[in-house]
């Protein structure tokens, strides 16, 4: 099976709900990085204690993944946004995007002169856009 690899580096999230408002306490953000929610194939950010509602990471997960993979649209990059708080974790919005569509949208961006950089919506459950994704993927 030819297989190909797919970095994908998070950079950063801009404008996340405050979910720490009513204490006015420091919003403190990491996120979580997977194949379709895989726990075999997540990775984790560090968390990020500056930025709040706007956190920078710079982090690069990498996977290797079937040449068909590529073109599959029920494949997806799961990347899931969290509130670090005291006794639990705090879901602050998630990005679900299919192989295909990121394949597709880099290689249009990139034209064989390495890697794009785009921005995606964070959703919160049905709500709209939450907050903005940017990043850079497939080598």
């Amino acid at each position: 099976m030819e297989c190909r690899e797919l970095e994908i580096t998070l950079i950063s999230a801009q404008n996340l709900e405050n979910v720490r408002n009513f204490f006015k306490k420091r919003v403190r953000v990491y996120a979580k990085i997977s194949l379709g929610g895989n726990l075999r194939t997540q990775n984790t950010t560090p968390v990020d204690k500056e930025g709040q509602t706007n956190p920078v990471w710079n982090f690069t997960a990498v996977y290797t993944v079937g040449k068909n993979a590529v073109k599959s649209h029920e494949i997806k990059l799961l990347i899931q946004f969290f509130c670090v708080r005291t006794s639990q974790e705090t879901n602050i919005g998630e990005l679900n995007v299919s192989l295909a569509e990121l394949f597709d949208r880099f290689s249009a961006l990139s034209k064989g002169e390495g890697a794009a950089k785009v921005n995606y919506p964070v959703k919160r459950g049905d709500d709209d856009s939450q907050g903005e994704y940017v990043g850079r993927g497939p080598s």
